[in-house]
């Protein structure tokens, strides 16, 4: 049985990933409950749910475009305020506390393929998933890429992964109220919150989504600088790496150089460590990138295997509880010899694990307001390091 809307109708095809995406962007800002599922979530199971329905097909060159030109697009957009000296001057002992997350998720994520020896492509999921817990979904969209993971790897981390992120920022929030963690750490930001609680304040009724994404005032000129960089970033990277993929060099230069994902990150990280006045009045990159990435999640839930994905999630939790509890182990174990902040260390793994947006919402969430800029900024970090990551342990098991 074919699809009611046929591979060939791209208006409509166009159309109907839109309207899932404004859906699920809306969701997430509107209902608490949204917010905890994410709006990546919701795109993947929108593709999917609408694809096995048959109401859109499973393949398609809208799909492909997507991927091929707004997906390139993306990395670059979230990446325009990533200067590298801002982060490491205002990030603090987080931008410590997320290098020691970096570390712990690498060695981790090195004994996967070894427990997991006898699973097909053990290797790319390794890799991929390293990326992931280093940055987030963006690092392991790139690894996907560069290592030809299985599509359905992918759409398991995504709906399975982000689960977990959302169960850790609701663990994270039970655990500051605990009196071992209070009694072992420090929690100024804790403190200062529920001062402000005894004083009459509260926090704002919106979703934690719906703070983060809150509108910037952003201008014409603002959306007209913001593609332009991207697309001159985008066609340069490109350039580069087809360059690099054709020449004689050694087998990692090519994987490093020749992909295009790691050259757009590495130039991006440059433009803007270099013109960071710039780059950081550019308003609404963030904006246009998310959505974006969230119509390429739709197109990934399209092909969607519910069979596979149900086969992967057990991998999938099994490898997050590994990186999770080794990344635990490490940061609280040297945050307790060096006296970290309580808040520091569990903004830091969020960050790491989750990426800026989710270390924004444990943030707001728990009312630790000047704990948001530190995780927004060794998040955007994570983005920068993650792809390399993940580079470097498929490399090690062959992927």
């Amino acid at each position: 049985m074919t699809s009611w809307i046929q591979a060939e109708d791209t208006l409509y095809l166009w159309m109907v990933i839109m309207a899932v995406t404004a859906l699920a962007i809306t969701i997430e800002q509107k209902w608490k409950w949204g917010a905890r599922v994410s709006s990546c979530v919701m795109c993947i199971a929108g593709g999917m749910i609408l694809a096995n329905l048959k109401v859109i097909p499973f393949s398609s060159p809208v799909y492909d475009s997507i991927g091929n030109i707004l997906l390139l697009l993306a990395i670059p957009l979230l990446l325009f305020k990533s200067d590298i000296r801002k982060i490491y001057k205002s990030s603090g002992t987080t931008f410590l506390i997320f290098n020691i997350c970096a570390v712990s998720a690498f060695l981790a994520s090195c004994l996967i393929p070894i427990i997991f020896r006898n699973v097909d492509n053990i290797a790319k999921f390794a890799a991929m998933y390293s990326a992931a817990a280093v940055g987030g979904t963006v690092n392991a969209v790139a690894i996907t890429q560069i290592f030809d993971v299985p599509t359905d790897m992918l759409n398991g981390l995504g709906l399975v992964g982000n689960f977990t992120v959302a169960m850790i920022v609701f663990f994270f929030g039970q655990f500051c109220r605990t009196k071992f963690f209070r009694t072992n750490f420090r929690h100024p930001h804790i403190d200062e919150y529920e001062r402000e609680l005894a004083e009459g304040g509260n926090k704002e009724g919106a979703t934690e989504a719906a703070m983060y994404w809150k509108s910037k005032g952003i201008s014409l000129k603002d959306i007209a600088q913001a593609m332009a960089i991207t697309f001159v970033i985008v066609s340069i990277s490109q350039l580069i790496s087809g360059i690099i993929s054709n020449s004689n060099a050694g087998f990692v230069v090519k994987q490093l150089f020749g992909s295009v994902y790691l050259v757009m990150t590495l130039l991006t990280t440059i433009v803007a460590t270099a013109f960071p006045k710039f780059m950081g009045n550019v308003k609404g990159s963030d904006e246009l990138g998310n959505i974006m990435l969230l119509m390429w999640f739709v197109t990934i839930g399209c092909s969607a295997n519910l069979v596979q994905i149900i086969q992967y999630g057990g991998l999938i939790i099994c490898a997050f509880y590994i990186v999770f509890a080794v990344m635990c182990l490490l940061v609280f174990a040297i945050g307790k010899i060096f006296k970290f902040d309580l808040e520091e260390m569990m903004v830091g793994i969020i960050a790491s694990i989750g990426g800026p947006p989710t270390a924004a919402a444990l943030s707001i969430s728990m009312g630790w307001k000047k704990m948001v800029v530190p995780g927004v900024l060794v998040g955007l970090y994570g983005y920068i390091i993650g792809n390399y990551v993940g580079v470097l342990v498929g490399n090690i098991f062959g992927a």
